[in-house]
């Protein structure tokens, strides 16, 4: 060991390999903020995720009900409509019943 690491510090160093096993873990954390601030931190994070999911959720129920709207009138029109009307119905009430399809495939393999 050198003398001015001794000089410097005042104790010699530390052999970290006889001080750490091998079954071992250490975790070094560090913070910077009071726990005041810690508490403010969470109360507005839990504050922001409530908003996110009333505003996910009202934006699920507004677009189930223009899909409703759309479906219903489609049926409608398919049920009591011309040829033609009957050709547009039908594509956008299969477009409607295979996107939900795919929607509950999705969310069966989650």
């Amino acid at each position: 060991m050198s003398d001015s690491a001794k000089e410097n510090t005042g104790n010699p160093p530390i052999n970290l390999s006889q001080v750490v096993g091998r079954d071992h873990r250490y975790e070094l954390s560090v913070s910077n903020e009071t726990p005041e601030d810690a508490i403010a931190r969470r109360s507005k994070e839990m504050a922001d995720a409530e908003l996110k999911r009333k505003m996910t959720y009202a934006l699920f129920c507004f677009a189930l009900l223009i899909i409703s709207i759309v479906f219903t009138g489609c049926v409608y029109t398919f049920a009591n409509g011309t040829a033609d009307d009957k050709k547009w119905a039908a594509g956008i009430v299969s477009a409607i019943a295979s996107g939900l399809v795919g929607f509950l495939v999705g969310q069966g393999r989650k």
